[in-house]
């Protein structure tokens, strides 16, 4: 059996915020996982702003915008019961690899696109 979680009880003082912050292990994942959402964000802004400035239409660089969550909010309504179950380290790793895996390098999609003339 693993060990959770459990909210204190109204004896127990909570964690503060320098504690939580002092453990060096925390407060790398808490700085990974900041430069990941931020990444991430900047990802979709920028594909947005590229569809809008290509097309011409709002409505494109929106559902860009739209799409580019679709991911975090279907693995989060299908798999966020999983997330309890097993042990934090390994999941958050695989999460992250997952993320980036089906996302093809930037230089293959340029070679498809030019082709040498003759």
């Amino acid at each position: 059996m693993t060990a959770t979680a459990t909210a204190p009880t109204a004896g127990e003082p909570r964690a503060t915020y320098r504690e939580v912050l002092a453990r060096p292990l925390f407060r790398l994942l808490f700085v990974a996982r900041t430069l990941a959402v931020v990444a991430d964000s900047l990802r979709i802004t920028t594909l947005s702003v590229l569809i809008y400035a290509t097309t011409g239409s709002p409505l494109l660089g929106a559902l860009a915008f739209g799409v580019g969550f679709a991911p975090q909010l279907l693995g989060t309504l299908l798999l966020g019961a999983l997330a309890d179950r097993g042990r934090p380290r390994p999941l958050i790793i695989a999460g992250q690899l997952l993320r980036r895996s089906p996302r093809p390098p930037r230089r293959w999609s340029d070679c498809r696109r030019r082709r040498p003339s003759r």
